[in-house]
């Protein structure tokens, strides 16, 4: 939903009236999604994936996006079968951090996004940036977070605290920003004050999609990086 309301209405913003881009969604079962990574059953989840983006293919599509994070670890499956571009969530996020010049970030997601490199080893080889990610214990508590309140639409305070208090630590561990490397956490912290910077992933690839659709990427067909 917030993916679909920021794209159009970065569209009607650029057109000065209530033009709006078309759109063809693809949307899949959370929970079985959930149940495979439990597995770590990825070529499963990437099965799925790909199943939804050949048929959107199939549409005419120009362009595929994730609209999440942890997805982005298959982003290469997508890319080997469709030929339209996959917009990687780590190249928008990284188009930010340019803006900004943050070269140090912190990094918080599921458990997934924090140990492994699709979003992380993007954003080094890729972009030239380093990530700090919180503590082992700390990391399971967000993951647990995420899968069992976040992700079924559970907003709390003591949640929001909790965020607030690893954001804090990645700042002294010397991040100069904090990524909010699930789509769910903007949404926890939404009219929450930080001290902080924070990096809107779901914000920073609205603005990543908007401009490939207005042809301003510079992405060709079938290439990653």
């Amino acid at each position: 939903m917030e993916y679909y309301a920021g794209i159009n209405r970065a569209i009607n913003e650029w057109h000065g009236d209530n033009t709006n881009p078309p759109l063809f969604l693809a949307n899949l079962n959370q929970k079985e999604i959930h149940d495979l990574q439990r597995l770590g059953d990825w070529d499963g989840i990437a099965a799925l994936f790909v199943d939804a983006a050949k048929t959107l293919e199939l549409t005419g599509v120009d362009g595929i996006s994730l609209c999440a994070s942890t997805p982005h670890k298959i982003h290469g499956a997508l890319v080997d079968a469709v030929d339209v571009p996959v917009l990687h969530i780590a190249d928008a996020i990284a188009m930010t951090l340019k803006q900004n010049d943050w070269r140090k970030v912190g990094l918080i997601g599921t458990r997934f996004t924090m140990e492994e490199d699709f979003i992380k080893g993007r954003l080094r080889s890729a972009h030239q940036v380093e990530t700090v990610v919180p503590g082992a214990a700390v990391r399971g508590e967000i993951q647990d977070l995420i899968y069992d309140r976040l992700s079924v639409g559970v907003f709390e305070d003591a949640a929001r605290a909790f965020v607030l208090d690893v954001v804090e630590a990645l700042a002294n561990d010397g991040a100069q920003a904090v990524i909010l490397g699930c789509t769910e956490f903007p949404l926890l912290l939404k009219d929450t004050r930080c001290e902080t910077p924070l990096v809107d992933s779901l914000k920073s690839h609205c603005e990543w999609i908007v401009q490939f659709i207005l042809g301003d990427a510079g992405l060709t067909r079938n290439v990653e990086g």
